[in-house]
């Protein structure tokens, strides 16, 4: 009897050592170093990072460092309202049955300008009444060059027409009452009193412009 009773207490006794209980933690023991199976759910969420950028570094001075074209630092074209023009008989006169005139182009503004080849020259019959005939047209054979002209000072172009009166009643003349004048390049004209007789059928008896130059001589 006092065996079977010594063999019923030992067994407890093996049992008990082969499961052994973590006392602190109230359960069985884990591993030190061990994941927890909750892990992965219940941790911190790493920030993303963001992704290299493609673009190469910019190099090189900003666009407003960038240096500036230079401008020109020559006079500009006359402008017509730089300009007054008058009319007056060319040294001579005039040849074989023509008549030379001269168109005076005075600087009346306070800076130097250019002139640089023909005037446009057309005749009227009023400040604001139509054309007569067609536009003078431009002298070939002749040299063209620019002309600078200082505050005051003076240029011309030389007018050549030829009388009316070598013409027979097919030219139809009537009444000049003035020129309508373009200095060179500008498209804002000048109205010149120009009163004489002129034929009036286009391409008759039109006449003829020379470039300007510079002074108010026969040799400028």
């Amino acid at each position: 009897m006092k065996k079977h009773l010594a063999a019923l207490v030992l067994v407890p006794l093996l049992l008990a050592a082969c499961d052994p209980v973590d006392e602190a933690a109230g359960g069985p023991s884990t591993a030190p170093g061990a994941p927890s199976s909750g892990a992965a759910s219940s941790g911190s969420p790493v920030p993303a990072q963001s992704a290299p950028s493609s673009s190469p570094p910019q190099s090189g001075p900003s666009p407003s460092s960038q240096p500036r074209p230079t401008q020109s630092s020559g006079p500009g074209r006359c402008r017509t309202a730089d300009l007054q023009i008058t009319a007056q008989g060319a040294p001579g006169g005039g040849a074989a049955g023509s008549q030379y005139n001269w168109l005076v182009f005075t600087n009346i503004s306070a800076r130097t300008c250019t002139l640089n080849g023909y005037p446009g020259v057309s005749r009227l019959a009023g400040p604001t009444g139509p054309q007569i005939n067609d536009p003078l047209r431009r002298e070939t054979g002749v040299t063209v060059a620019e002309v600078v002209l200082a505050p005051n000072a003076a240029a011309h172009a030389t007018l050549r027409e030829a009388n009316v009166g070598q013409f027979d009643t097919n030219c139809n003349p009537v009444d000049q009452d003035g020129f309508r004048i373009f200095p060179p390049g500008e498209t804002t004209s000048f109205f010149l009193p120009w009163h004489e007789r002129a034929c009036s059928v286009n391409g008759t008896n039109v006449g003829a412009v020379f470039p300007v130059v510079a002074g108010l001589s026969e040799t400028s």
